[in-house]
């Protein structure tokens, strides 16, 4: 099996079950830390003149990461279609997470920051959460091994679940109360935190200005570190303070999503005739979770392309569903 093989999304359809291993990539991975690690311990003997009896201990550590590699290389979502029931199972044999078909709400697609996607299944009582990743990383909509995934596990899975599907478990949730909007007749406005927002920003920019000063705290020199700050805090505070002013507002009567701020720039204004959806895309910096972006699709006639807003960010994803409903009953 080639390395292009392991790295991509691998399945197995049997007759009552789907079998999918989206951790292929660990394989690889597991290969470069035993390179690194026999490199390593080779000089730690040679070298460092250490005997190999006192160094069994650090030997059976690092065989326990490349075996843990290898292991999770081999771990596999199982979809029982006679029992109606997930299972995540670590090395393939140790089930270490199980829902059933009925708690399933969808295999859907995870954006990140630089554009690449997952699969990952969600349960209905948490929609826009971490969920469960069931595919490698994709880069393109038309990866053939993307495209091949739908048709042959995803869209027979799905199919599976609707039978598992109770009356109440798509039906919209009745907005009786805005939490993240405020009503003003047709108009609702977004809610925002504009004086933590403005604050922030100010002393981001406070703190570039005064780095600019003979008494900064960074030194004179313009290495990249102190570039980066330096755009960091002179871009980033103004856009902060600029965010604070800037207002976002749907008018159902004239059905229009306008965003407008004081000194005119980036506003935006659509209608909803031209509303294509909106997307979830979950941050992370160094492997942390750092919160979800909930995101409007436009299409613009103008340019004939679609447009992208970023509506609102949240570290909780239950404050994501109920963000996303109350959008969806304005503007349908």
């Amino acid at each position: 099996m080639s390395l292009k093989t392991l790295s991509k999304t691998r399945w197995k359809i049997e007759a009552n079950r789907i079998v999918v291993y989206p951790y292929g990539l660990s394989y690889i991975l597991s290969a470069i830390l035993l390179i690194i690690f026999a490199g390593g311990y080779a000089y730690y003997l040679h070298n460092l003149q250490h005997e190999f009896a006192g160094s069994i201990p650090l030997l059976f550590i690092l065989l326990l990461i490349i075996l843990f590699f290898i292991g999770w290389a081999g771990t596999s979502v199982q979809f029982d279609l006679s029992e109606g029931m997930m299972r995540k199972k670590f090395m393939g044999i140790l089930t270490v997470k199980s829902i059933p078909f009925s708690k399933i709400y969808a295999i859907n697609p995870v954006s990140n920051q630089l554009g690449s996607y997952k699969y990952h299944v969600f349960r209905k009582d948490n929609r826009y959460g971490k969920g469960t990743l069931v595919s490698c990383s994709y880069g393109k909509n038309d990866d053939p091994n993307a495209v091949a995934f739908v048709n042959e596990v995803i869209n027979p899975i799905h199919r599976q679940l609707e039978a598992y599907d109770g009356p109440d478990d798509f039906k919209p949730l009745v907005i009786e109360q805005y939490k993240f909007f405020n009503v003003e007749g047709s108009v609702y406005k977004m809610k925002r935190n504009k004086i933590g927002s403005f604050l922030l920003g100010l002393t981001l920019f406070a703190i570039g200005i005064h780095e600019l000063t003979p008494y900064n705290w960074l030194g004179d020199d313009y290495t990249i570190g102190r570039i980066c700050f330096l755009l960091f805090t002179l871009i980033g505070g103004p856009a902060l303070i600029l965010s604070s002013f800037t207002e976002i507002a749907l008018d159902k009567n004239l059905r229009i999503f306008t965003r407008k701020n004081p000194i005119g720039l980036s506003n935006k204004t659509y209608s909803f005739d031209h509303y294509n959806g909106v997307q979830t895309v979950r941050k992370t910096t160094n492997l942390i979770y750092t919160g979800t972006d909930v995101q409007l699709y436009f299409f613009n006639p103008s340019t004939q392309k679609e447009e992208v807003i970023v509506l609102q960010s949240f570290f909780s994803t239950r404050k994501v569903d109920r963000f996303i409903s109350e959008l969806n009953s304005i503007m349908n």
